[in-house]
Formats: structure tokens, C-alpha cells, sequence
């Protein structure tokens, strides 16, 4: 919302205007004061309607949300208690009875009405890693404080919501797994506790952590008084990286990644750069004698690492166009799968390029098409800015992206390498009419490798088809 205030020029002294420019002046907008406040008013009015129509419904829907609550806090001990209280509507009615009876429903709504005074207010604050890999457990760090002044007893802290049964246990299936909470018999006013734990989510993503959930049962474990606190945070969970043992096709896949960036590294290990005057410590082995002949002094050739490689890794989400579409639900849920696995498939194998490439001490720049290419220029022998686990951050939050764009991409790409070494991974075949615009265009540095789909039954599947210009 923004409101714009403007100021009018004050008339100077010895100076008047006309009656026509005021008069000009004020009918502008004839009648624009009472619009105002019709459409004010309309709005007050509107708002005070929804407003009444909020009060009602929920003056109407309290039985029952009352209800709901009690029936969802119940334990097994007010469950037997509740039981006990109707057994003794069933006898014939006398003073113990009577007794029996009174003291089932004063126990129930005392408790009832301590659970809900004694009900734990506490304060968190997450402490987790910036990445994890899909499918691994990572550890998670929770501190709690107790903000109340009264004591919070008999918790039960940790993610998973205490109490309840899954009634559709398939519906109900979390992307995540965790710890299981535990058990703490008394926190004072002020004081902090801290919870260790695992967690680990099963699918690549930037996650939200789910809420973090704290149960009270006192008094008397009657009654449940659950709290769930937001835990505001967020973990990037990067894709598992292939392995060999997958199938005979992935091990051919990773294969040809190895032997791309081997190629890299091949070579002599040191380069010359010139002589210089012997010191002390020199190995003998780099006497330059033919030197030492000519000018009369000691003199020793003098070697280098060399510069540092600079590789382009691009990663190009762009995803095939689906075929006949299925007017059946199941085999639509089939074609959304399979797309997914393929995806999936490669992230993975881009994850497994990053530790490979890295692993040889070679400058990387990842380049994905569902992100701005950004150029980062480099200079001989400097390391990346962007670490791997950034890397794979960013692989953690690609999408699938339009073939064009994709494409378009990765030219800006290939363009902004410089005649560096280049892989693309892509999941459209290099010949096909979604890259034939980039198949005449490509420079000779660039390797491209065509991922290809899973098949029925298959973990994970590809050909290592590799295109190389």
C-alpha cells in the first residue's frame, strides 16, 4: 500500500488569481468529497460483515471444535475414567455409587481445566547443516527455554505429534523421518533444555523443517496439551550421487565421466619456466650444466605447477515435451513418475560429475538452465568462489525449464566459457528438433552427454552416449 502526498504551491504575496482559474480549480472533480465517503462507507460496511459473519460461524461450529479438541487430547486415562463414569450410570443407584460417579467427572474436568492453565510455552531456536544428502540422516540441534513462569511438566518434545493414530496411514506419509521425541519430567521457569537428533528427508529439495511439536500431560497423563512451534528454517537436500554399482549402464555412464575429466589432468605434472642461480637445497636433478659451462657459475632450471584448469559443468533442466496424454489417472500419475525419475536421474549423475571434477583439483563453474548464467571470471591459478556444497545447493533447487530456454542458456553459457573445456548434460538428444539449432553451433570444446531415460524396472539407466564437437 503506498499513499501519494503532494503539496500546492502557496499564492505569493502581491500576486491573485482569477475567479475563473479557482472556480476552474474546484470543479475539476465536481463532487469528489461525497464519492469518497460513499466508497468509505461501502467499505466499513463490508468489512463489518465479514467481520459479523466470522463471529457467527464460529459461535455456531464451538461444540463442535470443542468437541474435536477434547476428543483429540484424550489418553488411555481418561478414556478408562470416562468408562468408569458410565459403568456407574448402569448399577443400581446408591451413595457409593453416587460417590464413584462425582469424583470420575471432577477428575476429568479438574484435569481438564489443569492440562489446559499448565499448557508449556516454550522457546526454540534451530540449529541444523546448510546441505544434506537425499536419503541421509543429518543431525539437528533444538534448544528450548521455558518463556512462562510456571514450570512445564511431564513433556514430551521431538517432531512427530504425540498421541494421534494415522487413520490412512498411505495419505498421511511423511517425506521425512525423525528421532523419536523424548521424555522430560520438569522444566523451571527460565530454564533450557537441549534436543539431539537425526533427521533425514527422502526426496532433493530446499525443505522446510517441519514444526516442532511439545506435548504436556499433566496432570495425571489424562489429558494431551499440545503446542506445535515453528521452526522457521530451511535445508537445501542435494541429490545422491550415482553410484557404480546401480546398473551396467550408470557404471558406463560414470565411466565416461572419468575418463572426460582424466583427459583434464593428463600430461606432465610440471611446466619450465626458466633458470635461475643455484641455491642451496636444490635438487640435483635440475642442474642445468650446459648453463653452468657458458656463464661460469652454478645455475638450475626452475619448474611450476600449472596454472589451475578452469572446467564448465552445464546442466541443462530442460525437460522433453510428454507424449499422447493419457485420459486414464493412473497411467498419467505413471508418465508424472517416470518424468520425475528421469529428472532425478539427472541430478544425481551432475552430483556425481562434481565430486569427480572437483576431486582432480579442477576449477569448476556449474552453469544450471533453470538459473541466470552468471559469469565468474577467473584468473590463473585461483580457486572458484563457489565451493561444491554450493554446487550442489544449487542443484538442490533446479527445476524444469522450457527447451528454448534452456537452450538459449546454454549458448550464454558455452559463450561466457572462453574456449574452456565444457561438459553439457541434458536429457534431449544432441539430434533431436529441440537442439538442432545448437547441434550446428557447437564449438569443438564442448562435450555433450545425452542422459537417458529409465526404464521399467531400472533403477537408474543410460547408454553413456556421449557427443563430443
Amino acid at each position: 500500500m503506498s499513499a501519494d502526498v503532494s503539496a500546492k504551491p502557496s499564492i505569493p504575496a502581491g500576486e491573485s488569481r482569477s475567479a475563473p482559474e479557482i472556480a476552474g480549480g474546484m470543479s475539476s472533480r465536481p463532487g469528489n468529497g461525497v464519492e469518497d465517503r460513499g466508497e468509505a462507507a461501502v467499505g466499513f460496511g463490508r468489512r463489518w460483515i465479514r467481520r459479523g459473519v466470522y463471529v457467527v460461524g464460529r459461535v455456531l461450529t464451538a461444540p463442535i471444535r470443542s468437541y474435536l479438541s477434547l476428543r483429540r487430547s484424550m489418553t488411555v486415562a481418561s478414556v478408562s475414567v470416562l468408562l468408569a463414569a458410565f459403568m456407574t450410570l448402569n448399577v443400581i443407584w446408591g451413595f457409593p455409587w453416587n460417590g464413584m460417579m462425582g469424583a470420575c467427572v471432577a477428575l476429568l474436568v479438574v484435569g481438564l481445566a489443569i492440562n489446559r492453565i499448565m499448557c508449556p510455552r516454550l522457546k526454540l531456536s534451530v540449529s541444523l547443516p546448510r546441505s544434506a544428502v537425499a536419503g541421509q540422516p543429518f543431525t539437528v540441534n533444538v534448544h528450548l527455554a521455558n518463556v512462562r513462569k510456571l514450570p512445564a511438566l511431564n513433556l514430551r518434545v521431538g517432531w512427530h505429534r504425540e498421541g494421534v493414530r494415522d487413520i490412512y496411514p498411505r495419505r498421511s506419509a511423511l517425506s521425512w523421518e525423525a528421532s523419536e521425541p523424548v521424555s522430560v519430567d520438569m522444566l523451571r521457569s527460565g530454564d533450557q533444555m537441549q534436543w539431539h537428533g537425526a533427521m533425514r528427508f527422502h526426496a532433493r529439495g530446499i525443505h522446510d523443517l517441519p514444526d516442532f511439536q511439545i506435548a504436556s500431560t499433566f496432570p495425571f497423563h489424562l489429558f494431551y496439551c499440545r503446542k506445535a512451534v515453528s521452526t522457521e528454517a530451511q535445508i537445501a537436500i542435494t541429490p545422491a550421487p550415482a553410484r557404480d554399482d546401480d546398473d551396467p549402464t550408470s557404471r558406463a555412464m560414470l565411466a565416461a565421466i572419468g575418463d572426460w575429466s582424466q583427459k583434464l589432468v593428463a600430461g606432465a605434472p610440471v611446466e619450465y619456466v626458466g633458470n635461475r642461480e643455484y641455491e642451496v637445497g636444490v635438487p640435483v636433478r635440475r642442474w642445468d650444466f650446459a648453463s653452468w659451462a657458458r656463464l661460469g657459475r652454478p645455475i638450475v632450471r626452475e619448474y611450476q605447477s600449472p596454472s589451475i584448469q578452469t572446467v564448465t559443468l552445464i546442466v541443462d533442466t530442460s525437460q522433453p515435451e510428454a507424449g499422447e496424454r493419457s485420459t486414464s489417472r493412473g497411467a498419467a500419475r505413471q508418465q508424472r513418475q517416470h518424468a520425475d525419475a528421469w529428472f532425478e536421474r539427472l541430478m544425481s549423475i551432475s552430483a556425481t560429475a562434481i565430486a569427480e571434477i572437483t576431486h582432480r583439483r579442477v576449477q569448476l563453474n556449474l552453469c544450471v538452465t533453470d538459473q541466470p548464467i552468471v559469469d565468474r571470471p577467473t584468473r590463473a591459478g585461483a580457486r572458484s568462489s563457489e565451493g561444491a556444497e554450493s554446487m550442489l545447493v544449487r542443484l538442490a533447487a533446479a527445476q524444469p525449464v522450457d527447451p528454448v530456454v534452456g537452450e538459449a542458456r546454454i549458448l550464454e553459457a558455452i559463450q561466457s566459457s572462453r574456449s574452456q573445456p565444457t561438459l553439457v548434460f541434458s536429457m534431449l538428444d544432441l539430434g533431436g528438433h529441440d537442439r538442432t539449432s545448437l547441434a550446428n553451433t557447437l564449438p569443438a570444446h564442448v562435450t555433450y552427454m545425452t542422459i537417458r531415460a529409465p526404464r521399467p524396472g531400472d533403477r537408474w539407466q543410460s547408454d553413456g552416449e556421449t557427443d563430443e564437437r
